[in-house]
This record gives structure tokens, sequence and C-alpha cells, in this order.
């Protein structure tokens, strides 16, 4: 049981989070940060391999030609990636899902932070403010009127709803209005280094502490002091606030106010200050009823209602995430830029696929009924499940035969991953409901 005390605030210039060294406008620490996280690396590796016994071979290096790499965003097949100021480039642009890249530039951004799709057009938060272009063209132009200059952290869009945060300030603005207005002039907890909304929730993860409001920032709910620690990432799912420092990752049911302790199944590096340690963490990702979560020591996934985080790989300092529908990309630093399939984390992370007996489906896309063809050994023992990006099982029969049709008119449009397993081995193959 983790013991909660306050974290110890003090820094030194290399032992900084990049949303730190940006949030406080030292943009030269991010050099100093990489290069102190690589000697970091050797004493990490050893902690690291000591409780980690899986190999995740499903996650593929695509470029580490355009280092370092701090951002990401992604859709239909382009992927792009933002750096540092340290960096040749300021982006890395793919438009074959990662497997060519070109290095491009935003005039005088001085690196990108965030990077954001939206429906018609790709924000990017950089030091010198938001720079905005159409997905078509990437023809990159300032979008930082009534904003006053500086960096901007983090952009949302919800609806016709869109937030930016920088300069401990919140900003608001409407789809058609001409210009940004400021919605929280100063954050109730010293800094923001992460903020979320919903529709309802406004969360700012600060210095030395939680802030939620559910009027914009008219007014503030403040976590009580004994969770008085340097939050990193937050994020609003359903009824729960989740949360995540260096103490651990805390959750907040809405409804009863209840916060409790959610950190297990991630991976303690040390407990120097006689808390548990679990180092940085950078970021929430959504996938359906999926919350992914990235920092220092990798990536984690939660699938469950249990609040165990499984381990996914990607350890040392994965950066930021984005998925599209077939792939989740990740970007670490000086590491480069990865990415996994879907049906492999959705489904499970620790199901071996069964490489020697391929599946077939067909129409894909597909409007009612699906012939699924696989070489595996019919037999009581082996069974389809349809899953959706939700995770949620949908349907599940056993296959008497090598050839199987099935219905799927009822199901709403979207992807998703037809399961074949025997009970040992398990075979996933993702389709397009159309």
């Amino acid at each position: 049981m983790l013991s909660i005390q306050p974290v110890l605030l003090a820094h030194d210039n290399r032992d900084i989070s990049v949303n730190y060294c940006l949030t406080k406008g030292e943009n030269y620490c991010i050099f100093e940060l990489f290069n102190f996280r690589k000697m970091k690396k050797i004493i990490l590796a050893l902690l690291l391999m000591a409780v980690v016994v899986e190999v995740y071979p499903q996650w593929t290096l695509l470029s580490d030609d355009f280092e370092p790499n701090i951002s990401v965003t992604a859709f239909d097949s382009t992927v792009i990636s933002g750096a540092s100021s340290f960096g040749p480039y300021d982006l890395a642009v793919s438009y074959d899902n990662g497997n060519t890249w070109s290095g491009s530039n935003l005039l005088q951004s001085g690196g990108v932070k965030y990077l954001l799709s939206g429906d018609s057009m790709i924000y990017a938060c950089t030091p010198n403010g938001i720079y905005r272009t159409a997905k078509a063209t990437l023809n990159w132009s300032t979008y930082n009127e009534g904003l006053p200059g500086g960096l901007i952290n983090k952009i949302i869009l919800n609806d016709s709803i869109m937030l930016a945060s920088g300069n401990n300030s919140i900003y608001l603005r409407i789809s058609g209005d001409p210009a940004w207005t400021t919605l929280v002039e100063s954050s109730p907890v010293s800094g923001i280094y992460d903020f979320d909304y919903d529709g309802n929730t406004l969360v700012i993860a600060g210095y030395n502490g939680i802030a939620e409001s559910n009027d914009l920032g008219l007014s503030w709910n403040l976590w009580p002091p004994a969770y008085n620690f340097e939050w990193d990432a937050i994020t609003v799912k359903g009824d729960t606030i989740i949360a995540a420092s260096k103490g651990g990752v805390y959750r907040k049911l809405i409804p009863t106010g209840t916060i409790s302790n959610v950190s297990n199944g991630l991976i303690e590096l040390w407990n120097p200050y006689g808390y548990d340690y679990y180092g940085e963490f950078e970021q929430f990702h959504h996938i359906g009823d999926h919350i992914f979560m990235c920092g220092e020591t990798g990536l984690y996934k939660l699938s469950d209602h249990t609040w165990n985080w499984e381990f996914t790989g990607l350890e040392y300092w994965t950066n930021a995430l984005v998925s599209n529908d077939e792939m989740l990309y990740a970007v670490k630093g000086y590491n480069g830029i990865w990415s996994c399939p879907l049906n492999q984390l959705i489904v499970g992370t620790n199901e071996a696929p069964l490489i020697k007996s391929p599946i077939s489906i067909y129409p894909n896309p597909a409007n009612n009924i699906i012939t699924i063809e696989t070489q595996i050994t019919a037999g009581n023992n082996t069974s389809l499940t349809i899953v959706n990006l939700q995770g949620q099982q949908l349907k599940k029969i056993q296959l008497t035969q090598p050839t199987t049709g099935l219905d799927v008119h009822a199901f709403p449009p979207g992807v998703y991953f037809a399961k074949i397993t025997d009970g040992s081995t398990v075979k996933t193959v993702k389709f397009l409901k159309q």
C-alpha cells in the first residue's frame, strides 16, 4: 500500500520533464535532459531487466532519422512527428503508415511540443504559439489571434470548443470565433503540466496538485493536500479522473469523490525519498474502452476493471502516443518513432500469433456476410470471437470446418477483430464493417 507523502519538488536542470522545461520556458534544458537520460539508461536497463521478463516483438522502429521526437499525430495513412528545437527538422512526415519519411519545418516554430488532428485541420503547439494546416496541403500558418505569445503546451478539440494551455493559463476558442480568449487566467495548481476536457469536466494537473471544474473554470475543486504531488499527466474517462505522478497513478470517482491509488502493474524504479517512485509519466491515450499511458518506464495498457496496468514494452522514455484505425504510434525522444498493430495491443499483448496458420476474411470491407477461411484444424477447442475496438466481445462461436460464414449486418460500421484460438495459440485479423 502506498504511503502518501508529499513529493520532493526540487529539481536540478538535468532531471526535469520535457513538460516542465517547456512550461517554464527553459527550452535549453531539453538538450541536457535527453543527454542525462541517456546516461540514466544503463541504470534503468538493469532495473527493467530485473522486473520485465517478457519480450514484445510487435513493436517496430519506423524511423530514427529525425530526432528528438516528442509529439505525434496520425490520420488515414499519414503520420507526423514533432521534434524539439534541437533537431534538424521540426517535423517528420510519412504518408504510408511510417514506411518512408521526410523532414519538414514550421517557420520559426522553435520545436513542436504537441500535435493534434481534427476533422480537416492539424494543429501544432510550439514555443511560438499555435500553427495549423489543412490535412490535404500541409501548408502551415499561425493561429495565434488573441494569444499573448509564448509556448503553447497542448490543444484539445471537443465538438465546437477548442482549448489550449500555455503561460500558466487556458485559452478558449469556439468554432467560427476570430480570436482566442482567456478562459483561465492563472492555474489554480501552480502551472499546467497537462489538462483534459470531456465536454463536462475540465481538469488540470499542475506543479502542486489537481484541480477540476464543471463550469469551465469559473470555480474549482482541488484535490486534498495529501495528494499534493507534482502531477505529470491527467485524463477524464467517463465518471473517472485519472492522474499520474512520480508517486504513482490515482483515480477519482467523480460521483463519490473517492480517490484511490491504482498503480498495480507499474514498474517501480526505486524508493529514494521514502515513497514509491515510478518515474515520470507523459501522456494518456484513449482507444475505445482502453487507456494507454506512457512515460519513463515505457508504455502501459489498462483494459480491465481491476485497475491493473499491463506493460506493453517500449521502456526508456516513451514521450507521446497516437493511433489510427490500424496502428498505435509512439515517439521516444532520441530513440525514434515506433509502431505496433492495434490487433495485437487491443486483443491482448500476451497472446502469441499463430503465424503458421493464416486467416483470410472476405469481403473486406463487408456489408452483411463475411467468410472466414483458416488452416487451423477445426475441432471442439477451436473458437472464433469477434471483438470491437472497445475490446467488447460481440460474438463467439465454435469452428467445426475450415470455412465459416458469419452474419455481421447488425454490427455498426467500424473496425473489428476476428480472433481464432485453439486454446494454446491465437490469430487475429482485422476487418471493416461498412
